[in-house]
């Protein structure tokens, strides 16, 4: 089971499902956390843009190199952090904790709200203006935040 929505008309089916987790005899990690939903596809569509908008100012300003790639790794670097996660070595099984970049995936609609703020303030701060469509989840969010 990777994600599951509880509320107080499927108390019942999460029983019945840990019941199946745990009748495989294996041990799990259970974490229970506020449910948010999941960032939207407009939300990733205008981050990519934004890459891609910053991407073509920093070159026009000499940072040669500075693709949309390399500036999606700055902004998370920068903004997002690293995070440690479990690794398995295929030959031996040995387990070890690596840091990694964060993903942007992962993030629920306020933290990425939150990510994009942090990458417009950035662009700003450094002369390249970036439009927001008047029609996106962005857009909606940054209003409702003004309201």
């Amino acid at each position: 089971m990777k994600d599951f929505k509880l509320c107080a008309t499927n108390i019942a089916s999460l029983a019945v499902e840990i019941g199946r987790m745990v009748a495989t005899g294996k041990s799990w990690r259970v974490t229970i956390v506020e449910w948010r939903e999941k960032r939207s596809l407009s939300q990733n569509a205008l981050q990519h843009s934004v890459y891609t908008e910053l991407s073509k100012y920093l070159i026009s300003k000499g940072r040669k190199g500075w693709t949309p790639k390399k500036v999606k790794f700055e902004m998370k670097n920068n903004f997002l952090g690293w995070e440690q996660t479990e690794c398995t070595n295929v030959h031996t099984g040995e387990i070890t904790i690596k840091e990694t970049l964060k993903s942007t995936s992962g993030l629920d609609k306020g933290e990425s709200y939150h990510y994009t703020t942090h990458i417009l303030d950035f662009a700003q701060g450094i002369g390249c203006t970036i439009r927001i469509p008047a029609k996106c989840d962005y857009r909606d969010l940054m209003e409702r935040q003004i309201n």
